[in-house]
Order: C-alpha cells, then sequence, then structure tokens
C-alpha cells in the first residue's frame, strides 16, 4: 500500500527517483520497528511527499523513542573483509547520499524526519 502511494506521488518523474524514494521510506520504517519498537508493533507512522519542480520533499514522523538516524552516520568499511565489517546503518548511508538536504527534530513525542530527493539525475 506504502509503495503504491510512493509510485502514485512521483508518477512520470522516473523511476530512479522512484526507487530512491521507496528505499529510503523502507529504511526509516524498518529502523523504527526494529531500532525504535524493538520488533512488531501498531504505532503509526506518518509519511508525507511534497512534489515540487526540482525536488521530493519527504516527511517521515514516528512515534517511537527519540532517535536521530543522522547523527553518526559512516561509510562502508573500506579495506575490510565483508566478514568483519561492522553490520548495519548502510541504508541510513545510502539515504544520505541520495538526499539534497536531510534532518531530524523531536516535536513534542514523536521523531520527525525530512529527506529532499532532487528530481533530477
Amino acid at each position: 500500500m506504502l509503495a503504491a502511494f510512493i509510485e502514485a506521488a512521483v508518477a512520470g518523474m522516473g523511476d530512479r527517483l522512484s526507487m530512491r524514494l521507496r528505499l529510503v521510506v523502507e529504511e526509516l520504517f524498518v529502523n523504527t520497528v526494529t531500532h525504535g519498537h524493538g520488533g512488531d508493533c501498531d504505532a503509526p507512522v506518518e509519511v508525507t511527499i511534497l512534489v515540487e519542480d526540482d525536488r521530493v520533499v519527504l516527511t517521515y514522523v514516528d512515534v517511537a523513542p527519540p532517535f536521530d538516524p543522522f547523527a553518526h552516520v559512516h561509510g562502508p568499511e573500506s579495506g575490510v573483509p565483508l566478514e568483519d565489517r561492522t553490520v548495519g546503518r548502510l541504508g541510513v548511508f545510502l539515504v544520505t547520499k541520495f538526499a539534497a538536504r536531510y534532518g531530524y527534530a523531536r516535536a513534542g513525542e514523536a521523531n520527525r524526519i525530512s529527506v529532499e530527493l532532487p528530481t533530477g539525475p
């Protein structure tokens, strides 16, 4: 259902943008469920997509405990064998690489994340 919402929001803007937007939302949602709530839960999330001429602004809001996913972003550990690399954080790293801008704020009892993606290449 969420994938269809994303597809409709950016219809006609290209597969690349759609794929990136889906990856961003999926990464944020998985982090909310896994790290914020510690597993399955019925807590709501709110996803808003604002489409403008040269950008798409995603706002993602959850009610998990406070957590800034952008506070400690690290790229892949180059030069380290795959089996010795630290697990996790690669999804958030990709989000920061796709985004023109991104940010986090705690608003009352909610985490509010904004990600701005350019509509062009």
